[in-house]
């Protein structure tokens, strides 16, 4: 006990500084990696992917040095952006610094979500991430070859598009577009809503790729997976992690956006998916 200072203090000023540690674990925004691991027989050749999804414009470090230099770390053979990579009411600069730099190093694929079409720009603004050489899907899949491995990857638009008459026709009739394209190749689908599970169990892709669920925004590690997230509610589903789905596999990330609302065991992520040959 220190001398001088009464037992009630020093048992108020250690509680405090325990509550203050606990507070400071329970809301830390330092960057994650978290993998995941997808076999395939289709797959001959392992591939690395990275997951990017609900940036919403936030930056991680000056010009995105700590992402960029997380994703270096990791180096991966294609990065996939699942949506909301841009804010409606945020700068959109921190989202440019990602594109310009990720755009010219790698293989980029990208499907729009609920927040780029809020901005009302929604061309305008595919037209700048299609400038810094990045692939912009939304209906219609594409055929690439990564180290020998012959991928199809498609993307969907934010069904919020559809609903309030962004974009005509149905989101059923975008997702049915995009798997016309599927054949032998492994197949890849972007999409921003992961709690649209029957769809994608249909679909015949072998993997989908969403976020919007911001990882449900609080969590209990092993007793809740999230809180709340937008379209599923309370407790939901498909907060963030690895689902099966029959033949498909769907892969939730927590998304990288700090906002003002706290995320609570829940750190912002860069999800890595190793896609590996067999069962």
């Amino acid at each position: 006990m220190l001398p001088g200072i009464p037992k009630p203090i020093v048992l108020k000023a250690g509680l405090l500084l325990l509550l203050l540690l606990f507070l400071l674990l329970a809301c830390s925004l330092r960057l994650n990696v978290c993998s995941y691991q997808e076999n395939s027989p289709k797959l001959k050749t392992p591939l690395r992917l990275a997951l990017i999804t609900d940036l919403h414009g936030c930056r991680y470090g000056q010009g995105q040095k700590e992402l960029l230099a997380a994703l270096a770390e990791q180096q991966p053979d294609l990065i996939c952006l699942s949506g909301d990579i841009i804010d409606d009411k945020n700068s959109p600069e921190g989202a440019w610094e990602l594109l310009s730099a990720i755009g010219e190093e790698y293989p980029c694929y990208y499907a729009s979500g609920n927040h780029e079409f809020r901005t009302e720009q929604i061309e305008r603004l595919k037209e700048k991430i299609r400038s810094y050489g990045v692939e912009v899907l939304g209906g219609a899949g594409k055929f690439a070859e990564i180290k020998g491995q012959r991928l199809y990857i498609a993307g969907v638009d934010d069904p919020s598009a559809f609903a309030e008459g962004y974009l005509p026709g149905s989101w059923q009739a975008q997702l049915d577009a995009a798997a016309a394209g599927l054949g032998e190749e492994y197949s890849i689908l972007l999409s921003h809503r992961p709690e649209r599970t029957a769809a994608y169990e249909s679909s015949g892709f072998d993997l989908v790729l969403s976020g919007h669920a911001h990882g449900g925004q609080v969590r209990i590690p092993g007793l809740v997976n999230g809180l709340y997230a937008p379209h599923q509610g309370p407790f939901p589903k498909y907060a963030g992690g690895q689902y099966p789905l029959g033949e498909t596999s769907l892969v939730v990330s927590r998304g990288l956006c700090k906002s003002w609302l706290p995320r609570i065991f829940n750190r912002p992520e860069l999800v890595i998916i190793e896609l590996l040959p067999g069962e």
